[in-house]
């Protein structure tokens, strides 16, 4: 059965957890429901039912005072949804009972919840073909394991990490989430020494509240997750694409020390070096330092054009949808 986590990770990964305790997100969703209601006037609920609510009928005491009014209505929802406007603040309750909230309408958070529980298997298999895809494009544009693994950290808003022949190749950290990359960059080595990989669908809790699963693509490489809360399902699934795009990728490189570095592969000068800068960056996955030596530029001149390009033309490469705009359309003119 789906749990508070998969439903939470599936249906919106920008959302955050407000309130309660992290252990209960394991706990089984047996339904939706939502109210607009205000507390106490509760619809009935049953057991273990999601329940979505607009933030704007908390009553005055906020969160502790509606959890109460959903105690005292002898209600046992598996957990709560908050659905507010983007600046409203939202004070942790007493309880421990999960409370995620993020922006949106609550009438298609509650469609789009129902709509993962009935067809939970259909979901997880669309998004294995979407990463797989997404992943091949960018490895295609630039063939080093931070291009995929850029994509994946994006769409799940997790961290990820690639280690090749016992090096870290990629770090890609979620937003807000760069102390975790750091702490997570300093147990790598530990990680690697313990000579255990995490199960299908495992996943370990180490020191500091950090949690990482692991995936082998090859001997001697592996991909991560990290993050400081449990994984779900779509993260599972998520893996295991980057697992089979980076193999593939690796395949094609050649093995021990020559298996250095790459930089992208440009065509021959437009003419126009703004457009030739613009395009480098899109190749490099929005990544500077690699653009400019392949331009043969000093890293500074790179910044600069992108300022230009920002301020001039409303256009940023490091911008996914910049980028694969850029990208197609120097495909057309080829």
């Amino acid at each position: 059965m789906s749990s508070l986590l998969d439903v939470w990770r599936a249906v919106d990964p920008e959302a955050r957890l407000v309130s309660g305790s992290p252990d209960r997100l394991a706990t089984p969703v047996r339904g939706v429901a939502r109210t607009r209601a205000v507390a106490p006037h509760l619809p009935p609920l049953s057991a273990g039912q999601l329940l979505v609510v607009d933030a704007g009928v908390l009553p005055p005491g906020g969160l502790d005072a509606f959890l109460g009014a959903v105690t005292e209505a002898d209600l046992e929802p598996s957990g709560l949804w908050l659905v507010s406007e983007p600046t409203h603040a939202v004070e942790p309750a007493a309880s421990d009972l999960p409370v995620v909230a993020a922006a949106g309408n609550a009438a298609s958070i509650t469609d789009d919840a129902i709509g993962y529980l009935d067809a939970e298997a259909d979901h997880l298999a669309t998004l294995a073909v979407e990463l797989r895809l997404a992943a091949a494009e960018a490895a295609l544009a630039d063939p080093q394991p931070s291009a995929p693994a850029g994509v994946v950290a994006g769409r799940l808003r997790r961290g990820v990490a690639v280690g090749v022949d016992g090096a870290l190749a990629s770090l890609n950290p979620r937003p807000a989430g760069r102390a975790l990359a750091t702490r997570f960059a300093a147990m790598h080595a530990r990680l690697l020494g313990d000579g255990t990989s995490s199960a299908v669908g495992a996943a370990r809790r180490v020191r500091d509240g950090l949690w990482i699963m692991e995936r082998p693509i090859m001997a001697g490489s592996s991909a991560w997750l990290f993050d400081d809360l449990p994984f779900a399902r779509v993260d599972e699934v998520a893996l295991d694409a980057l697992a089979v795009t980076l193999r593939a990728l690796l395949r094609r490189q050649p093995a021990g020390p020559a298996r250095a570095r790459r930089e992208p592969r440009l065509p021959p000068s437009s003419g126009d070096p703004l457009r030739d800068t613009l395009l480098a960056v899109a190749r490099a996955n929005g990544r500077v330092a690699p653009a400019a030596r392949a331009l043969g530029l000093h890293r500074n001149t790179v910044l600069y054009r992108l300022r230009r390009a920002s301020a001039e033309l409303g256009i940023d490469p490091r911008r996914s949808e910049d980028a694969l705009r850029l990208l197609q359309e120097a495909g057309a003119e080829d």
